[in-house]
């Protein structure tokens, strides 16, 4: 792996935090928001064709599947606890749901609000940038 492409993969992942510290005004708050989006359809995505199971723009939520608080802290390598605070703000602000076994949820009518809408199209501007300093990144350098 060449310095470029470490440099393009570290602004990239500067922007996306970026992003949604802006949208959630911390930066742990918004980590552990993705992390929960993410992990509820992790297991989709083990899947060859994972694409398929898309009804529209997201995963039906009958296909998610809720993470407990302490699968999302040792993902994110932060305190149960300071995990746990930041989950009870993300469901009182209604980011996150949590189920009556006390696992988290981010459902797709939650993707759907237009902070996060707009967030993500912010994402798909800096994913498109970096797509692009990788193609123009010459192949032995």
């Amino acid at each position: 792996m060449t310095r470029r492409h470490l440099s393009l993969g570290a602004d990239y992942a500067l922007r996306l935090i970026r992003i949604f510290t802006d949208l959630f005004g911390d930066m742990d708050l918004a980590l552990v928001f993705i992390a929960a989006a993410q992990a509820g359809t992790e297991h989709l995505r083990e899947h060859d064709d994972y694409i398929d199971m898309l009804s529209g723009e997201f995963f039906p939520d009958e296909l998610r599947r809720p993470v407990t608080v302490s699968a999302l802290a040792r993902s994110l390598g932060i305190p149960v606890e300071t995990t746990r605070r930041h989950v009870v703000k993300l469901a009182s602000t209604g980011y996150a749901l949590r189920t009556e076994s006390g696992g988290v949820i981010v459902t797709s009518e939650i993707l759907r609000r237009d902070e996060i809408r707009q967030a993500g199209l912010l994402n798909l501007e800096a994913m498109e940038r970096l797509i692009d300093g990788v193609r123009r990144t010459p192949r032995n350098r």
